[in-house]
């Protein structure tokens, strides 16, 4: 007959709770702080931005967003650079985690973005990805192939310039997997299967 201690079940019933308690916790700080390191745009101007706003709704109510700051992103088209100021042709895509334009086959539009000042076109080069924090100021209209098209127009507060693939991936694959056998090729008894 096995005896049993008084309380025994109750203490342990009590850590297992303290437990998923303390566990709870630790995922919820975890979370937050994920959260806060998920931006390339500083806190200040996230905090001032209209976040909820998709691209689509902006092109068709346009004025009622005009001088509100968006987060708008996506990959360079053109740069020009004029007397005082730089305007950056952006083929708008929605933002994923962290805030990084998704491929450029998911654009919803064109937008303008203005820059006070010079912009280098071969550092913002045709393809790069940019994410930015700008105010509305409005469409623009220009053609495109002889189409009259309306742009969204920013004027840049604030513009993340992503780097480019190519240069986070400089080395084939294979020597950054750790699967990788470079010497696999120079076995003798693999060239001949027989």
């Amino acid at each position: 007959m096995v005896s049993r201690i008084p309380g025994h079940g109750a203490e342990r019933r009590t850590s297992v709770r303290c437990a998923v308690r303390y566990g709870a916790c630790l995922v919820a700080l975890a979370v937050l702080l994920v959260g806060q390191g998920c931006t390339v745009i500083s806190r200040p101007m996230m905090d001032e931005a209209l976040t909820e706003v998709g691209f689509t709704q902006l092109t068709k109510d346009i004025n009622r967003f005009r001088g509100q700051t968006l987060i708008l992103g996506g990959h360079v088209i053109e740069v020009r650079n004029e007397a005082r100021q730089t305007v950056i042709v952006v083929l708008q895509t929605p933002l994923g985690f962290g805030q990084e334009p998704r491929p450029p086959d998911r654009s919803e539009g064109r937008f303008f973005l203005r820059h006070d000042g010079f912009l280098d076109p071969e550092v913002f080069a045709r393809g790069r990805t940019i994410t930015a924090a700008g105010r509305v100021l409005g469409l623009t209209r220009e053609a495109i192939d002889n189409e009259p098209y309306d742009y969204v127009t920013l004027e840049s507060r604030e513009i993340y310039l992503w780097e480019r693939v190519e240069d986070l991936y400089r080395y084939h694959p294979y020597y950054r997997s750790p699967a990788y056998d470079p010497w696999y090729y120079r076995r003798p008894w693999r060239r001949y299967p027989y």
